[in-house]
């Protein structure tokens, strides 16, 4: 059987704004299972609960833009409900993520309400309504919110694994590495938000830790785990892995960025090695779907070729648009801190 030929190399089809999406909405997803799970009954949103709910909040509104950027044309997104194709995850998607922002959205305005002060600005007096201080709503928003969390995990998941043509998105282990690597990366923003609020209300180090390093440290491993049990699924899989690994750097940057998370986890005191561990765990969930999504793209499925990928990084649809991505998320999470900080600690 002819294994390999000759063939014209096809371009990549996803291009970098599809990583970004990827990223900011697993971040988001997950840092509302984070959130829920920092709920208590009958009581008000923990400090833990609100910082994640702020990741998720902030993850929301910067995951569209990029969907919307590798769509190139916007109006195209009209043509999801026009022309509804119930097979197709991408449709689902485009009801999803709408429904999702909504969610996480309502859940971050009532988190804000149950800790508003009494004495807010008049354009931001009505977070004082009852309505929004009910629990029953807020209870309604948090079970909302993982609803369309879950749908997001699932879909993205599928949109990947439906294309059913490479063995590394083929895959039942696609999920928990996408899974586990995004909820880490939550989890250790959540632990920083959380720690950076304790410092600005000037809280005692006891009544704020709720955030424990041990599940990051265990999400990193089943992380490493999970991307284990791909690499050794088939002999395709390791296949494309060996030439992943002889293809670029960016595999190399991944397990780099994911040693110095793991290292970093286990120091709770040292505020310089905290935003190491940060800026490794952004750096390891970012790369990791980098690989996964567009350097695997470069592997030939029938060609004797590697499919061509060439970075520009004066290019929107390169450079430009990641780093414009990301500006627009230290922008956004500039300006939530500042109004969080307003509501909560306004006098």
């Amino acid at each position: 059987m002819i294994r390999e030929v000759l063939v014209e190399p096809q371009h990549i089809v996803w291009l970098p704004w599809i990583v970004n999406y990827f990223f900011f909405v697993g971040v988001a997803a997950t840092a509302v299972f984070t959130a829920v799970l920092f709920a208590k009954k009958a009581q008000k949103p923990t400090a833990c609960e609100q910082s994640a709910v702020l990741v998720a909040f902030i993850g929301s509104i910067v995951a569209p833009v990029a969907l919307t950027a590798d769509l190139h044309q916007p109006s195209r997104i009209l043509h999801f409900y026009t022309d509804f194709a119930w097979w197709s995850p991408m449709a689902w998607g485009a009801i999803i993520l709408p429904l999702f922002s909504v969610a996480v959205a309502g859940y971050f305005v009532l988190t804000l309400a149950h800790n508003a002060q009494p004495n807010l600005p008049k354009w931001l007096a009505w977070l004082n309504l009852p309505l929004l201080r009910s629990q029953g709503l807020l209870w309604a928003f948090r079970l909302f919110s993982v609803l369309t969390a879950v749908g997001i995990i699932g879909y993205t998941v599928l949109e990947t694994y439906q294309t059913g043509t490479r063995a590394l998105w083929h895959s039942a282990w696609l999920l928990p590495i996408m899974l586990f690597s995004a909820w880490a990366v939550a989890l250790g923003l959540t632990q920083f938000v959380s720690e950076k609020s304790r410092a600005v209300c000037h809280t005692p180090a006891g009544e704020n830790q709720g955030v424990q390093r041990k599940p990051l440290q265990t999400l990193l491993i089943l992380t490493a785990l999970s991307i284990a049990g791909l690499a050794f699924s088939s002999e395709t899989a390791q296949r494309d892995f060996a030439l992943l690994f002889n293809g670029s750097i960016t595999v190399y940057l991944t397990g780099i960025c994911w040693l110095i998370a793991l290292v970093c986890s286990f120091s709770s005191k040292n505020h310089r090695l905290q935003w190491i561990g940060v800026v490794a765990l952004i750096g390891f969930g970012w790369w990791l779907r980098w690989v996964l999504v567009i350097q695997t793209q470069t592997i030939a499925k029938t060609n004797a070729l590697q499919n061509p990928y060439h970075f520009d990084w004066l290019a929107v649809d390169g450079g430009l648009g990641i780093v414009g991505i990301f500006g627009l998320a230290v922008l956004v999470t500039v300006v939530v801190w500042q109004v969080v900080n307003l509501i909560k600690y306004h006098k």
